[in-house]
């Protein structure tokens, strides 16, 4: 429950009042009730005490009685007396057992007498009236050996309990011994033979027992009043008025202003966290400037950087534009250069001289090779510029894979390098672009053509690759390539030996090309290769290239 109260959204003063409150209530209450149960029990003693008085002093008038020959244990009626000039009271009644014990006797007096039968070890019985304004009292006597010499005891029977009583006979009057000595009833003694019933007035008035509790309750809540003043006053200078400074200091830093500071002068723990909290927020203050400071820094490089970054793509746009420019401008008359020299090689026939033919051989090659790094220049171009565009249309791999080999022939049959094309059944035909993808195989051909020996054997293969895509793939018998350079190869002027001495020639594009192209149809790009074991040069397509869907760039595929 004390867990319950604490998780309970309130302030902190209403819980420590709130506590308080029911510690002082329940301390106060276990205080005063046992000063509350003693009063009454000493006021319930006093009609006691009185009683106790009346009962020894009917004794002694028995006694006294006794001695000068006036009578005997028998009953005797009293009057109303005046009892210290204010209380009137009924005298003491000294009753005796006979043969017929409950006659003349009151209702309370019938009970004791049975109590005090059922009860031996009984000394005295207590009640008051219906109206609670008398008290009665009734006090055993009981036969000792000392009394035989004033009363006889004999055996009579009771006829209304079946049982039989002991009575008194007066005898010769002699010495009577003193209450202590045979009114007073220690266990084992003889046979109950009287009772002295005491008729008083209640010693306790009831306005004056309520006005004792009316008392101790107003006591009781006088203290609780004031202790709770105190404690109100307390809490609210010394704790909770520190406590509402650091709470509105906190409140108004959460809002921004970090300039303010707590003012607390308590000396005590309170003025420390203030102290501390103040120089929190100094350091805070601090750090903030000094990050303000380096956003600004960092704004000025942003927009420097910025700036920069524009600067880049305007250059690499001029440099396409460039490129495509030339390269168109190179293309025109190269290919008229490579057309003059067909029609030259031509015209002189088997007749031309050796060194002629050989000169007009070495034109072309370098033309060729020429034409080719122009038409890749022209492609990155493009690429780079986002104008090339993707075109699905039907393909069979096998019709690819057969015109590729026909191109090749001539790289090939030179060196006597063959290339063995296969495509599994499950194949279908493919949703792609044709032209792309041939470009793709053919630099993978030409590179493989370049580095395999000669008599050697190229692969080319096409299979399923799970439900949605196929894996083509190229494989020779080259000299392989390390781990470390197989990532470096996709990128643009990279190659394996760029040292100016290499012996294969080429721009270091065409691989480039090829995964720009590749990731344009929605596929991926690889190698896997050891040294000394040749390479495997694969790429992974959907089987499908929906028309007018967009590719990876966001541009719509054509049909």
């Amino acid at each position: 429950m004390f867990k319950k109260f604490r998780r309970m959204k309130i302030s902190l003063a209403a819980k420590c009042q709130i506590l308080f409150g029911a510690a002082v209530i329940l301390i106060i209450a276990g205080a005063l009730a046992v000063p509350w149960r003693r009063m009454e029990q000493l006021t319930a003693q006093l009609n006691g005490k009185a009683a106790a008085a009346l009962a020894d002093h009917a004794e002694l008038q028995h006694l006294l009685a006794q001695q000068s020959d006036r009578g005997d244990l028998t009953t005797q009626r009293s009057v109303p007396v005046d009892w210290d000039g204010r209380l009137t009271l009924v005298a003491p009644r000294l009753l005796s057992i006979d043969a017929n014990p409950t006659a003349g006797l009151t209702r309370f007096e019938q009970r004791s007498l049975g109590y005090f039968r059922r009860h031996p070890e009984s000394e005295a019985r207590t009640g008051y009236s219906d109206d609670n304004q008398r008290y009665w009292y009734a006090s055993p006597v009981y036969m000792k050996p000392s009394c035989s010499a004033c009363h006889v005891l004999s055996v009579a029977a009771d006829a209304d309990a079946g049982t039989t009583v002991a009575t008194t006979i007066p005898a010769t009057i002699a010495t009577m011994p003193s209450r202590t000595n045979w009114l007073l009833h220690p266990v084992g003694h003889t046979a109950l033979v009287g009772m002295v019933s005491i008729d008083i007035p209640n010693r306790i008035p009831q306005n004056q027992l309520l006005l004792n509790r009316w008392l101790i309750m107003v006591a009781g809540l006088l203290g609780g009043s004031l202790a709770i003043l105190c404690f109100y006053l307390i809490t609210t200078r010394l704790i909770l008025h520190p406590v509402r400074v650091l709470q509105e200091t906190a409140e108004r830093v959460r809002e921004g202003d970090l300039n303010i500071r707590s003012d607390i002068s308590t000396g005590d723990e309170f003025q420390q966290l203030s102290e501390t909290f103040n120089g929190m927020l100094a350091n805070l203050t601090e750090t903030t400037d000094q990050l303000r400071a380096i956003n600004t820094g960092l704004d000025l490089k942003v927009g420097q950087l910025a700036e920069a970054n524009l600067a880049l793509y305007e250059s690499n746009r001029l440099k396409s534009e460039f490129l495509a420019n030339v390269s168109h401008e190179l293309r025109t008359p190269l290919n008229s250069i490579l057309g003059f020299a067909d029609l030259l090689k031509d015209a002189m026939g088997s007749t031309a001289e050796p060194k002629s033919a050989r000169y007009i051989g070495n034109i072309l090659q370098s033309g060729r090779a020429l034409l080719e790094l122009i038409n890749d220049l022209l492609d990155l171009a493009k690429i780079e510029a986002g104008r090339m565009e993707v075109r699905s249309e039907p393909l069979s791999l096998g019709d690819l894979f057969e015109g590729l080999e026909n191109i090749l022939k001539p790289l090939c049959e030179p060196r006597q390098i063959v290339i063995d094309t296969s495509v599994d059944n499950n194949v279908p035909i493919l949703q792609t672009d044709p032209g792309k993808l041939q470009q793709v195989l053919y630099n993978f051909l030409s590179n493989a053509i370049k580095f395999s020996p000669n008599g050697s054997a190229i692969d080319l293969t096409g299979a399923r690759e799970g439900d949605e895509h196929v894996r083509i793939s190229v494989t020779d018998r080259g000299p392989g390539i390390e781990a470390g350079q197989q990532s470096i190869i996709f990128e643009k002027f990279r190659q394996v030996d760029a040292s100016v001495t290499r012996t294969h020639s080429g721009s270091g594009l065409g691989l480039a090309i090829s995964k720009e192209l590749t990731l344009m149809m929605g596929g991926t790009i690889g190698v896997r290769s050891a040294p000394g074991e040749g390479a495997t040069f694969w790429i992974v397509l959907p089987l499908k290239i929906p028309p007018s869907t967009l590719d990876v760039r966001g541009r719509l595929v054509m049909s």
